[in-house]
């Protein structure tokens, strides 16, 4: 007797409100009678046993089986020894094939004689797509090693596939027991070591997002699953030692990505013991991956920061990624400074670093003309100590009239918060262009404001004069406006005329729609 066209198994476990639907979705392929069906039961004990044995009975082709309690990765892994088609594709028992998607995957792979096929899933509800989408976008196509499309490999589901039996025989590919991300062990070597890849951008799976921490798929911040997760791409890693160097690129790109990811959840999750054996073992993974390659999947200077440690194996600046030094300047690009600043440029790069003021404020004893200004820069770490100057970031007022080092107010959440007394006795009436430039020997880069910064509200000094900040085409600006033109002109006037203003407004609304109800009520009455 031939064997079936292609196998799909369908590992169950609790599943009972989404099961029937699943199933019925298999039931939808075109070419159904030609589609062996395995059912693993992973010991449910609601009604999913039920709905499984009925459609055993009732659908051709159904092979139903239950097992004791053992997890996701067992009971693929026992549907696998069970079936006897030529390909192998999975369904998990909560999620759905569109219309002729299975068969999709299946035809593909036998026009190219491609042991794997991909094609595209969607979550519902929807998700945001990810970078591995990319390399099925337009026609279909075949291609010979995974390095024509490194991306692949950060898609290690096994449910939008389909693989060939004697390739996974071949392997010796199975699930990971006992674990969660059980995929990965199984797809991304038959991904790797597949002479033929069939890719499509045809949508063939649909899975579920349940939203309530029932599925494997969520919890993913939880210690276990950072630490179990963190294993599977050590046995990964361990298990390619034998690939092409290009394909060994590309699973050091993917986990980069992934691992830089979960550098920031075992910042957060885990204690220190966990935290220092997670950077060890995370410097291994690194250390086989350029420091450029990393530093794609850095976005900001605080990953960057995190990176590094995990580089240097400190588990501490992991944790809470610091920089303490100065900012340094190359080719018009600001960077954190390190001592090891050659060999960690790339992710020690800070992108379109912006600044903003917050407040204006009268300080000093009375009689003084001074005023204090609070910001922020886009920088990470403390920058120092509260109370500490920074020499190489400066706020300079005008034309370089003024020139005043920031002072560090606070460095927490990935900003550098600073202030600094301004005195105004050489800025007479005016408006002044506000700038912070960050300094590095002689170069010096001016830090753009925030888009949208907005200003801030008049700080009214000893004498009389009324200082804000106001937005312009240009940047910033600090006004300086004496007392005959204070009450009329600055930013608090206003505001309080625009309070005045706005609460008349709402006064007269409400005494207009009384009296339309009134006159609703005579008319109502006559």
């Amino acid at each position: 007797m031939a064997a079936p066209r292609a196998s799909v198994v369908v590992p169950v476990y609790n599943t009972e409100a989404w099961l029937g639907a699943a199933l019925a979705s298999i039931d939808r392929q075109p070419r159904r009678t030609e589609i062996e069906v395995v059912v693993v039961d992973d010991g449910s004990t609601d009604a999913s046993s039920e709905i499984a044995r009925d459609y055993a009975r009732r659908a051709p082709g159904v092979r139903y089986v239950r097992q004791d309690n053992a997890g996701l990765g067992a009971a693929r892994n026992h549907g696998v020894r069970l079936a006897t088609g030529n390909y192998l594709g999975f369904l998990d028992s909560d999620d759905l094939y569109p219309d002729g998607g299975l068969d999709h995957l299946v035809d593909i792979a036998e026009r190219a004689g491609a042991p794997v096929a991909v094609g595209d899933m969607h979550g519902f509800p929807p998700r945001p797509s990810p970078p591995w989408r990319a390399e099925i976008v337009g026609p279909a196509r075949t291609i010979g090693s995974v390095a024509e499309a490194p991306l692949l490999i950060g898609n290690p589901s096994a449910c939008n596939k389909v693989f060939a039996r004697d390739l996974v025989d071949q392997v010796g590919a199975e699930f990971t027991e006992g674990s969660a991300f059980e995929d990965v062990l199984f797809t991304v070597p038959l991904l790797v070591r597949s002479p033929l890849t069939a890719l499509s951008p045809r949508l063939v799976y649909l899975y579920r997002q349940r939203g309530n921490g029932s599925s494997i798929m969520e919890g993913r911040f939880r210690p276990a699953k950072i630490m179990q997760h963190l294993n599977i791409i050590e046995r990964l890693v361990a298990g390619s030692s034998d690939v092409a160097p290009e394909v060994a690129g590309a699973i050091g790109r993917w986990v980069a990505y992934m691992q830089l990811h979960y550098a920031g959840r075992a910042a957060d999750a885990l204690d220190d013991g966990q935290l220092a054996d997670f950077t060890r073992r995370m410097a291994a993974l690194l250390a086989d991956v350029p420091v450029p390659v990393a530093a794609e999947f850095s976005r900001n200077p605080h990953a960057g920061l995190r990176a590094v440690a995990l580089y240097e194996q400190d588990p501490d600046g992991v944790r809470q990624p610091r920089h303490t030094g100065p900012v340094r300047l190359c080719g018009g690009q600001l960077y954190l400074d390190h001592p090891r600043w050659d060999r960690y440029r790339d992710l020690l790069r800070v992108p379109a670093p912006t600044v903003g003021v917050h407040t204006v404020r009268r300080s000093g004893p009375a009689g003084d003309e001074v005023v204090r200004l609070t910001g922020w820069c886009g920088l990470p770490g403390p920058g120092g100590a509260p109370g500490d100057q920074r020499d190489d970031l400066v706020l300079e007022i005008g034309d370089t009239r003024l020139r005043l080092p920031l002072t560090v107010a606070d460095g927490s959440g990935g900003r550098l918060r600073w202030r600094v007394d301004v005195p105004l006795a050489t800025l007479p009436r005016g408006r002044y262009a506000l700038r912070i430039v960050a300094r590095d020997g002689g170069a010096e880069l001016v830090l753009p404001p925030a888009p949208g910064a907005p200003g801030t509200r008049a700080a009214l000094t000893a004498r009389g004069r009324a200082v804000w900040v106001a937005p312009g085409r240009r940047g910033l600006r600090l006004v300086v406006s004496d007392p005959l033109v204070t009450a009329a002109a600055t930013p608090a006037r206003w505001s309080r005329m625009a309070r005045y203003q706005a609460g008349r407004a709402a006064r007269r609304g409400v005494r207009v729609a009384r009296q339309g109800r009134q006159r609703l009520r005579r008319l109502a009455a006559r």
